[in-house]
């Protein structure tokens, strides 16, 4: 799975009927598993005086078969605070999925 924006993610999902975590090199993010789901921030970076949070529903499609490339869209928004200040975003992230032969034991 190869995606996201502001902290890309290039990860190897063994099962996505099951829990997985997307790790990107700042932000750790939770989904249900399924090709219908939620999901949340599990791991943000460690700032004094700043904390993030979000979550949403997620879709995966698989156009042209699930043996074949497919996507995966988030929808939701989080919080970023920082002392009394807080702002909240909304929008989506867009990953690609192509299947592999081999896990190699990566869940």
């Amino acid at each position: 799975m190869v995606g996201g924006s502001g902290d890309p993610v290039d990860d190897t999902i063994c099962d996505i009927s099951q829990s997985f975590v997307l790790n990107g090199r700042m932000f750790g993010v939770a989904f249900s598993g399924g090709v219908d789901g939620t999901y949340k921030f599990v791991r943000t970076p460690n700032i004094p005086g700043l904390h993030w949070s979000a979550g949403g529903r997620y879709h995966i499609e698989f156009p042209d078969g699930a043996d074949k490339p497919g996507t995966l869209t988030t929808e939701g928004g989080g919080t970023t605070t920082a002392g009394s200040q807080s702002r909240t975003t909304s929008g989506g992230e867009h990953f690609t999925l192509t299947p592999v032969d081999d896990c190699g034991g990566a869940t």
